[in-house]
């Protein structure tokens, strides 16, 4: 009896401390699983501190690493902290590596009236203004489509200046601008084209007339008033 005694609260003891450990488990789930992601990262390096990265709909420079969470500054001076967890499962875009230079693209309508080769070397000289604009590799111009109102032209340069991408492509279409103003080159204005028309007054004696006659042509009806 003594020795069933002993077993039974062995038993009991041991089952209390699985429960325990249970429950620190699944608290300390999410932060366990934050730390191996962020070992990981440490070991993977997708990135580093200065690094210009996208990573679970975030954009930003990374500032720290951490063993729990990950740090990004948005353009907007933001800081967004990111769970090392759901970066893991992310898909991670590294702006910074291999290596700078980077392509931007500006896409601009002209008239069809305009020759693509005019169009091209118009592009091409206002581009070439731009001081943040490399010339290796060099701008390239692409006729893209044939649109409504104008024929497009998509313009690819590169620039190492990656953060301020957006100035860069507000600097190239400035000097598109000017460009084509200098050489009287129209970017124009959607057009829309409207066909009226006028709808004739409904005869409505004429259609009874037209309607009598159907029915009388049907002998088991023209008896009928």
């Amino acid at each position: 009896r003594v020795l069933r005694a002993v077993q039974i609260i062995l038993e009991e003891r041991l089952a209390r401390e699985i429960e325990v450990a249970i429950v620190f488990g699944l608290a300390l789930q999410e932060t366990l699983g934050n730390a191996f992601a962020g070992l990981a990262l440490q070991v993977e390096r997708p990135f580093r501190v200065g690094h210009w990265v996208k990573a679970a709909d975030h954009e930003g420079r990374v500032v720290e690493v951490t063993w729990r969470a990950t740090k990004i500054k948005t353009k907007s001076g933001n800081l967004v902290v990111l769970p090392n967890s759901e970066i893991a499962k992310a898909a991670i875009t590294n702006y910074s590596e291999p290596s700078a230079p980077f392509r931007v693209e500006v896409v601009v309508g002209l008239g069809y009236p305009t020759p693509p080769s005019e169009a091209r070397e118009a592009l091409l000289a206002a581009v070439r203004r731009v001081d943040r604009v490399l010339t290796s590799p060099a701008p390239e111009i692409l006729l893209w489509d044939f649109s409504a109102s104008s024929i497009n032209y998509t313009i690819w340069f590169w620039t190492e200046d990656f953060e301020h991408h957006e100035a860069v492509q507000s600097e190239v279409r400035r000097a598109i601008y000017y460009e084509l103003s200098r050489r009287r080159l129209e970017i124009p204005y959607p057009i829309q084209v409207e066909y009226g028309r006028e709808e004739p007054t409904p005869d409505e004696e004429g259609r009874l007339t037209s309607a009598m006659q159907l029915v009388t042509a049907v002998p088991v009806f023209r008896a009928l008033p």
